[in-house]
């Protein structure tokens, strides 16, 4: 019983650290998730639009209520697009959590406004 809690209280006081993005991860996971539907080297529309530069852009997308695709924008959409927008086309299987940090480092990498 003691080492019980002994061992609870140090994964409470030492918890890992923070997950660190990896923005050459996202690029794969948004060339396997994302080019079906979406350039990632423009701005065209293919069945979606383009997410070239997309970090700190104002979405093109109308009814979406974010101001900028920022971190918290792009995650909010990328967890669930139709609770965003219900009549959005864009449909995909869900994208784990930390998937969604490595797409969102790499949107970020390639942005000018970064």
């Amino acid at each position: 019983m003691r080492r019980a809690l002994w061992l609870g209280l140090a994964l409470l006081c030492f918890q890992p650290a923070a997950y660190a993005a990896d923005a050459a991860r996202g690029k794969l996971i948004a060339e396997v998730r994302c080019t079906p539907c979406h350039h990632l080297d423009s701005t065209t529309f293919q069945v979606g639009p383009g997410l070239l530069d997309i970090y700190g852009k104002k979405p093109t997308i109308s009814g979406v209520p974010f101001r900028h695709w920022d971190a918290e924008a792009l995650d909010a959409w990328l967890a669930n697009p139709r609770g965003i927008k219900p009549n959005t086309k864009m449909s995909i299987p869900r994208i784990s959590k930390t998937d969604r940090a490595d797409l969102i480092a790499f949107f970020k990498s390639q942005s000018a406004r970064n």
